[in-house]
């Protein structure tokens, strides 16, 4: 179903323009007819009436780029207002100057952020702790039917006891993972720890005050509330919210930057160095790291990775190597299935039979490499 475009945005911005250049019209024209009433001012006058034609011009261009850039886009280039995290269950945090969230009393998560809520484990039960995104949190499909919790069935057949701790969310990147880890997962010493990794975790957020917006979700109406030009922050926001011309210019000034400072490879590095800070608290505590790589389900699996994915899942597995980190290649195995019967959206979210499939491709996976060691019940 289309959303309607913001609140505002198909009157607020004209009202403001066009009354602005009404009005420095009208003070152009009372200025010069002031001139002509008197003459020993004349000058003074004209040169106010002149002053007053700049900003109306201005006004009255930026009137008609907003115009026309509304034709070539309807509704602009954002169709909902900014919004904290990326469910209003979010509650924000700011942490060393990144963003933190965890979700309260939403769909199956305890107050602590926990999908499937925390539970003491057992002295001899194998821990595992799950960090991750919206794919392996399981979004569309019940917790019982997410690949986590199926994971965790298998492992109990096998090692007779098992508590797995699911910390993924949708929407987190590595930072988040790393924290989520640091505050919640090293607490119960897990003999493994999980990362179901996407390409695009590498992306992190844009903090404005206390809030968190995920400039990514575009196609989940995530509005973006960050700035090319220096304008104080309310006025940013605004533009942003009822401009489309001012988004173009922002989206336009955003990539530039990205382009001319290598910010965007600059994140790979950056999420690079969280994987090393959650390999550390593994150290820690003996915990097994596991990463695995999920697969974008925007167009055939049989299809070469996409380049975004090839840069960042190519440097994820160097480093793995270089540390020693097991990677597990979702790609290959789910690419045995039809994609149409493993994905419920054309980014990357799985159906059940998908989770069922990355369930027993991870089992395997582990079993094969002997990454998972039962604990003895002595």
């Amino acid at each position: 179903m289309h959303q309607q475009p913001v609140s505002g945005l198909e009157a607020t911005y004209f009202v403001i323009t066009v009354g602005l250049t009404l009005l420095f019209f009208v003070l152009a024209f009372l200025t010069f007819k002031t001139a002509r009433a008197h003459p020993k001012s004349e000058k003074l006058f004209k040169g106010l009436s002149a002053a007053c034609l700049l900003p109306a011009g201005m006004f009255l261009t930026l009137t008609l780029l907003e115009l026309a850039f509304r034709i070539a886009v309807p509704g602009g280039y954002f169709q909902a207002k900014p919004r904290a995290g990326s469910a209003a269950e979010a509650i924000v945090e700011e942490v060393d100057d990144q963003a933190y969230w965890w979700y309260r009393d939403a769909r199956d998560f305890d107050t602590n952020g926990y999908r499937g809520g925390f539970r003491e484990p057992a002295d001899d039960a194998l821990k595992v702790v799950i960090l991750g995104d919206s794919v392996t949190f399981g979004v569309g499909v019940p917790l019982v039917e997410s690949f986590p919790y199926l994971l965790e069935q298998r492992l109990k057949e096998r090692c007779g006891k098992a508590a797995f701790y699911n910390l993924a969310v949708p929407g987190y990147g590595a930072v988040q993972e790393r924290i989520s880890l640091e505050r919640s997962g090293l607490a119960v010493k897990p003999d493994l720890v999980f990362v179901g990794a996407l390409s695009n975790d590498i992306e992190q957020f844009t903090v404005i005050g206390s809030a968190a917006y995920d400039i990514r979700m575009k196609e989940h109406n995530g509005v973006p509330v960050f700035s090319t030009l220096p304008l104080p922050d309310g006025l940013n926001r605004f533009l942003v919210s009822n401009s489309v011309f001012y988004q173009f210019l922002t989206l336009t000034g955003v990539k530039t930057f990205d382009e001319i400072s290598g910010r965007k490879g600059g994140q790979v590095e950056l999420a690079v160095q969280e994987y090393e800070r959650i390999l550390e608290g593994c150290r820690k505590v003996g915990a097994t790291l596991v990463v695995a790589l999920f697969p974008m389900l925007d167009r055939p699996l049989s299809e070469p990775e996409d380049e975004n994915t090839t840069h960042v899942y190519g440097r994820l597995r160097e480093w793995a190597r270089a540390n020693g980190v097991a990677v597990i290649e979702m790609r290959p195995e789910l690419a045995k299935h039809p994609l149409e019967e493993i994905r419920i959206d054309t980014c990357c979210h799985l159906s059940p039979a998908g989770h069922r499939v990355a369930a027993e491709v991870l089992a395997r996976s582990l079993n094969e490499a002997g990454l998972v060691t039962c604990p003895s019940s002595e």
